[in-house]
């Protein structure tokens, strides 16, 4: 039986989800990111109305108000867009367990053997298309292959609303044409590299000898790639299952660099309290807090700290996070700050050790987690926020 596999990749989310919110917005170019008052900052997304006008992804506002006066800027909500992608997840959940989150906005499915259930696989990608935009309001492109890589290319071969077949026999006539750069897994610098040894459609790359590809860039990626352009690909769909979790993370990129130290406070300060929600979530705990810093200029500074024993528990990683912070910030503008925590274990794992914050306080701090926590799963994330941070979400 041959393997029936659909990538399901929404459609511009950030921007489609605004759009769901402010339905006026529908059919409008609007872009999310910067600040709608002073338009200063960078795109994050862009309507596909937007992106007719010549705007497209971290494209300082500036020039984007320039190429289309009209559009409409939006300052992104993380937060609702997080909640949005949770009822996809949910309701792709209703055709199989089968499914591999990859991110906030795409999934694959392994729908092998379930045509007597739903239909052919066109069928199938079909539904799942119209039920998502019908019940949350959300387009979104579908690639139906045989394998994840072809079903991944396909999914982003008609956006938007596409609905994508690309089986392994339909690649030298849909596949090969196509440039270099729209190979899954080619960046910029590859690109460049791959085209000065005359490498420049997905075809070219298929063709090249397998041993003079690895000593351009190297023998495990020219395996990956070479097989990636012939449209092979023997990585199954795995189901995101709590124990596989190695680490749990949060990121965010502003569309204005970050300098003030107040700011960055509430932004590591609502980036840790996801992370230690979303361990609670599964329920786990962890024990390395490592914090991730983006600059201005794109120079990544990435460190970490394992705590004595494992907790979930927001303020002593946020205690943590900050320190960590504070030791290594160097003051320049920051443009992405992320938060993460690794070195998971169950509840159950917890072991006795002695701690700067006394039991009986740890104890409050995990009953108000506890009880915020049924108040979200209740009425959404966003029902509950600190105080420190409520400033910032209503702008």
């Amino acid at each position: 039986m041959r393997s029936e596999i659909l990538h399901i990749d929404m459609d511009s989310f950030y921007a489609s989800c605004e759009q769901v919110r402010n339905p006026k917005l529908r059919n409008q170019p609007i872009v999310v990111g910067g600040d709608p008052k002073t338009r200063r900052g960078i795109v994050l997304a862009a309507s596909y109305e937007a992106r007719q006008q010549g705007i497209y992804t971290t494209m300082p506002l500036w020039e984007a108000l320039k190429k289309c006066p009209n559009v409409t800027i939006v300052r992104p909500d993380h937060d609702y867009y997080e909640f949005l992608s949770l009822q996809v997840m949910m309701l792709l959940d209703e055709y199989t367990p089968l499914k591999e989150q990859m991110s906030i906005d795409e999934a694959f499915l392994d729908m092998t053997g379930s045509e007597r259930i739903f239909g052919k696989p066109y069928q199938i990608a079909s539904s799942i298309q119209q039920k998502i935009l019908n019940e949350v309001g959300l387009p979104c492109s579908i690639g139906i292959s045989s394998n994840k890589i072809l079903a991944k290319m396909g999914s982003g071969m008609n956006k938007p609303f596409g609905l994508t077949v690309l089986y392994p026999e339909d690649v030298p006539e849909m596949l090969w044409p196509l440039p270099i750069s729209k190979l899954y897994g080619v960046g910029r610098k590859q690109r460049k590299l791959l085209e000065n040894y005359q490498i420049d459609t997905i075809g070219d790359l298929a063709k090249y000898p397998i041993q003079n590809l690895a000593s351009i860039v190297g023998q495990k990626v020219a395996l990956q790639l070479h097989d990636y352009a012939n449209g092979k690909d023997r990585a199954p769909v795995k189901p995101n299952h709590p124990q596989d979790v190695k680490s749990i993370s949060n990121e965010n990129t502003f569309s204005e660099d970050l300098l003030d130290l107040a700011q960055i406070k509430k932004e590591l300060l609502m980036l840790t309290e996801k992370v230690a929600w979303r361990l609670r979530k599964i329920e786990t705990e962890g024990r390395t807090v490592f914090i991730k810093i983006k600059y201005y200029n794109f120079v990544t500074v990435i460190r970490n700290r394992t705590l004595p024993r494992a907790t979930n528990v927001t303020d002593v990683f946020y205690q943590q996070a900050l320190d960590l912070f504070l030791q290594h910030w160097n003051k320049s503008p920051i443009r992405l700050l992320g938060v993460g925590i690794a070195n998971l274990e169950t509840e159950e794992c917890e072991q006795i050790s002695l701690w700067d914050i006394k039991d009986e306080q740890l104890e409050k701090k995990k009953k108000v987690d506890h009880v915020v926590d049924v108040l979200r799963e209740k009425y959404g994330y966003g029902v509950m926020q600190r105080a420190t941070t409520i400033q910032d979400s209503k702008k």
